[in-house]
């Protein structure tokens, strides 16, 4: 099946916003460098600049919509125990490769500060290699690439995938996701009492793990089923541009309420409702980008340029951490440009021949046309 566009493009500007706070966003305090007040409320009209963190909540909702778009439309089934292991081994050659190559390669440039004779050293070494460093504190953000809790997480809901689509089967979606907004939320307002497990300013080990999170993910697996269902679909189509709209200004008022709640405004008992917050915002952004006709706005999520970094989002991903820390030695305009060169190419490299290099070049570069709607008929 041919890759949707909008979703590319969203994928795209998800990772500009990642590397970019990893890289300048250090620069910006959380409402994003500057403010001013209105009465007594504060407004900050640069909140955007301090919130590129958000792609990461953006990936999850559209690693929701990805994988469960063929078993959506019907092209794929979970059914027997070759539909399992043929949906875990597809899995597997798409996510571990490039984990294993990177991990290996950052243990190789920092090993030296670590004792191998240690216990602890080891201990880090299985969590890495099987993946589930996102269990303990000490290891949620990992030190040999601290980007990779999210990656941590998205293969977490790769191995409980199959569950979610027998629940869907069994329960029918709306009872499933119903149940799976309540669990999060639930979850996210039990992390408010736990402040002790805070790792980074937005990041606490209860509210980000698999299933404070799990939320992002259906919230995309349930704008895939509207989508292929055609659900509400002239009305998407012909309200397409103030939806758009709309969903700008809901994700300004969740980088407002996150600022004020990480201020000090607003009581930090609020804080679970900001992924709800995002989650609607991004997916009233994606449904309303779905059935938008061509034109300005929707030559911004499909240009070949942002489409291309949207499919290098994983290996952009998981090398720009890294390479920002061999790079970046001083804040220089040289400097950044020097990284932001050296690691297009190796994501374009990794992305080419280690993601997925036994397919011809052609066929993983952005088309000139647009992809149509996918077929709803199995086997399509």
């Amino acid at each position: 099946m041919r890759r949707l566009a909008v979703i590319n493009g969203l994928r795209g500007y998800a990772i500009l916003g990642v590397v970019y706070f990893h890289l300048i966003g250090v620069f910006f305090n959380r409402p994003g460098w500057y403010s001013f007040s209105v009465g007594n409320v504060p407004i900050f009209p640069l909140t955007y600049l301090g919130h590129g963190w958000l792609g990461v909540d953006l990936f999850f909702i559209l690693s929701g919509f990805v994988l469960y778009l063929p078993y959506a439309n019907g092209s794929r089934v979970l059914k027997t125990g070759a539909d399992l292991r043929g949906f875990y081994q597809n899995r597997a050659s798409r996510l571990l490769p490039l984990y294993y190559i990177t991990l290996v390669i950052s243990i190789f440039f920092i090993v030296h500060e670590s004792n191998i004779h240690d216990w602890s050293f080891w201990k880090n070494m299985i969590l890495m290699f099987t993946v589930t460093f996102n269990f303990t504190k000490a290891t949620f953000i990992p030190s040999y690439n601290y980007v990779l809790w999210s990656l941590g997480i998205e293969v977490l809901f790769s191995v409980i995938f199959p569950l979610l689509i027998w629940l869907i089967v069994k329960k029918g979606i709306v009872k499933f996701c119903i149940a799976v907004f309540y669990l999060s939320f639930i979850i996210r307002v039990i992390s408010c009492f736990y402040p002790e497990y805070i790792v980074a300013p937005h990041l606490n080990i209860i509210k980000d793990s698999l299933f404070g999170r799990l939320d992002d993910f259906v919230t995309g697996m349930l704008i895939c089923h509207w989508f292929v269902t055609d659900w509400k679909q002239k009305w998407f189509e012909q309200y397409s541009i103030l939806l758009f709209l709309s969903a700008l200004i809901i994700i300004t008022l969740g980088c407002y309420f996150s600022d004020y709640v990480f201020l000090g405004y607003i009581n930090s008992y609020f804080e679970p409702l900001i992924n709800t917050s995002f989650q609607v915002g991004f997916g009233l952004l994606t449904l309303s980008l779905l059935h938008m006709k061509k034109n300005a706005v929707s030559f911004l999520f499909t240009n070949k340029f942002i489409q291309l970094c949207g499919m290098m989002c994983y290996s952009l991903y998981i090398w720009h951490g890294n390479m920002r820390m061999v790079f970046i030695a001083d804040y220089t305009a040289l400097r950044i440009i020097t990284y932001l060169m050296f690691l297009f190419l190796l994501a374009f490299l990794t992305y080419r021949y280690i993601e997925f290099g036994n397919k011809k070049l052609e066929d993983i570069l952005p088309k000139n046309d647009e992809q149509p709607k996918p077929s709803l008929k199995p086997g399509a």
